[in-house]
């Protein structure tokens, strides 16, 4: 993962909203949650809610599958990792100089 990579999964997470809505995909674990569930636990308008899923899922932190006619939201796990991975690469290095 490259530094553009990173500031764009952080930028992603970045509004209050953003957030709120992938730790409720986080806690919803790998079969993820309907776009109508998330307006309701998140209490987000529905009419800004595909904005907020757009820009997660852009930057790789959500992916969205087609189930009929609805869209099942779940958090990238793998991209998650890595963005924590990324930003905690170093740490603690220059405590040792």
């Amino acid at each position: 993962m490259n530094e553009s990579q990173a500031a764009a999964g952080f930028a992603a997470m970045g509004a209050d909203h953003r957030l709120g809505v992938l730790r409720h995909l986080v806690k919803a674990g790998k079969d993820g949650l309907l776009v109508h569930e998330i307006v309701e636990k998140s209490g987000i308008a529905a009419s800004t809610m595909a904005h907020h899923l757009k820009t997660l899922r852009e930057a790789g932190v959500i992916t969205q599958q087609k189930q009929g006619r609805s869209t099942v939201s779940v958090a990238n796990y793998s991209r998650l990792e890595a963005l924590a991975s990324y930003i905690l690469a170093e740490c603690c290095v220059a405590e040792n100089d």
